[in-house]
């Protein structure tokens, strides 16, 4: 039976060659392991955006300032939108914050 040059029947690996390709297993192993560990959710709690009605029931019960927005956004980089939910303070914060660092660099 003729082989391929690069392929070498078993009895002629040598112990250096086959500890290598157990090692190079092991390695493709453990990085898979790793990546779908990092995308499961071990708690199995998903987050979910509150829907339109939950937010304006929210809204009704609390201050001005504690008011949740929602609207769509796309993401730069991005022609997906998607939905952003946010406080009214944090909205207010991030504004006042931009707006101090544009009168910062124009000065």
């Amino acid at each position: 039976m003729k082989t391929h040059p690069c392929m070498s029947p078993p009895e002629r690996l040598s112990s250096s060659s086959v500890l290598r390709f157990h090692e190079l297993k092991l390695a493709l192993f453990t990085g898979i392991l790793l990546v779908s560990a990092c995308t499961t959710n071990p708690t199995g709690y998903v987050r979910t955006l509150p829907t339109d009605a939950e937010v304006a029931q929210y809204n009704a019960s609390v201050e001005p300032e504690e008011r949740i927005v929602c609207r769509r956004e796309t993401p730069v980089g991005s022609n997906v939108p998607r939905r952003v939910c946010r406080y009214v303070r944090d909205i207010e914060d991030t504004s006042r914050f931009h707006r101090e660092q544009l009168k910062r660099v124009l000065r």
